[in-house]
């Protein structure tokens, strides 16, 4: 995680504010000549990419930088991680994964059988709960995957309303799975001028009466613009597509039939460190779908991206 401050070079930050910034945000701080906007947006697009391996970049638009810009606030976030039980390249397949009851399409999906993963079933959320660790078990990748193709839903509406997705980590148990899982690649950009109002987040984004008091010039300020941008790339490997061998474990010496965890409709996936959930999105298509042939209506059969603002905008 990176944090980082960009302020006009016609000001100064309040001292007590670039204090904060550096010792409690642990931000670095930059000025910059907004009135040169492409060189300015240059600079902080530089930065984002250098941070996240150039897995995100142009995150600013010299179209929303001019004379009037005051301060840039940028947090940048970057994780990579590799399976603890990774997928086989060769074994990954276009399969068919169902849209909704009447639409489905061909997204590659990845498989392994006969492995230990946590796993359970939920009633309440009416939904099989999948854990996959990465490597050292620090962070893993949790799907929650509706019982029902349309159920995703519900799921989403139960945790809008405050069912605690956490808890219900707490008692999952190794299991032995047939696992399938889509390979996916989300990218999302959200626009927090419109998102943070509705919950609640109103005074920042007045251009009156914001109660900003940043640089010792004193000026009136008011936040005009607010962008986060999100990329998660689930593959064979981990998070990226990097090779990686590792040893599968052993298995017992019983013979158990596995239980199947066949992800091929709408699911949730978060992505946690140390049971703290840091990425929270749904899937419900890929940009590698491709048509299934045995529907004629090309149009149905579009995939449907959806990352983090569909899941916080609920």
């Amino acid at each position: 995680m990176a944090n980082k401050v960009y302020f006009t070079n016609k000001s100064k930050l309040q001292p007590d504010i670039q204090k904060d910034a550096e010792e409690v945000f642990q931000s670095a701080l930059e000025q910059l000549d907004f009135t040169e906007s492409a060189a300015a947006a240059g600079a902080v697009n530089k930065w984002v990419a250098e941070q996240t391996e150039d897995m995100i970049k142009d995150v600013v638009d010299a179209k929303s930088l001019n004379s009037d810009t005051r301060l840039l606030l940028i947090n940048a976030i970057y994780f990579q991680g590799f399976w603890e039980t990774p997928f086989r390249t060769r074994a990954t397949r276009d399969r068919p994964f169902h849209v909704d009851l009447n639409t489905q399409i061909k997204v590659p999906m990845m498989s392994m059988h006969d492995v230990h993963f946590r796993y359970k079933h939920s009633p309440e959320l009416k939904a099989q709960f999948l854990q996959m660790d990465y490597k050292g078990r620090q962070a893993s990748m949790v799907i929650v995957l509706p019982d029902e193709i349309e159920g995703l839903g519900a799921v989403l509406q139960q945790l809008a309303a405050g069912h605690d997705l956490m808890a219900e980590l707490t008692d999952m148990k190794s299991t032995l799975l047939d696992v399938m899982v889509p390979k996916f690649k989300i990218e999302t950009e959200i626009d927090l001028t419109q998102l943070l109002p509705e919950m609640g987040i109103k005074l920042i984004f007045d251009d009156r009466n914001s109660n900003i008091n940043m640089l010792t010039s004193n000026e009136p300020l008011y936040v005009s613009k607010a962008v986060q941008k999100a990329l998660i790339e689930v593959d064979e490997a981990g998070t990226k597509a990097v090779a990686r061998t590792m040893i599968p474990p052993e298995m017992p010496c019983c013979i158990r039939r596995p239980r199947k965890f066949k992800a091929d409709r709408p699911f949730v996936y978060l992505l946690a460190a140390r049971e703290f959930p840091i990425f929270l999105g749904s899937y419900q298509g890929s940009e590698f779908a491709v048509p299934d042939e045995s529907d004629s209506d090309t149009d149905q059969m579009k995939p449907v991206n959806v990352g983090v603002k569909e899941q916080l905008a609920k």
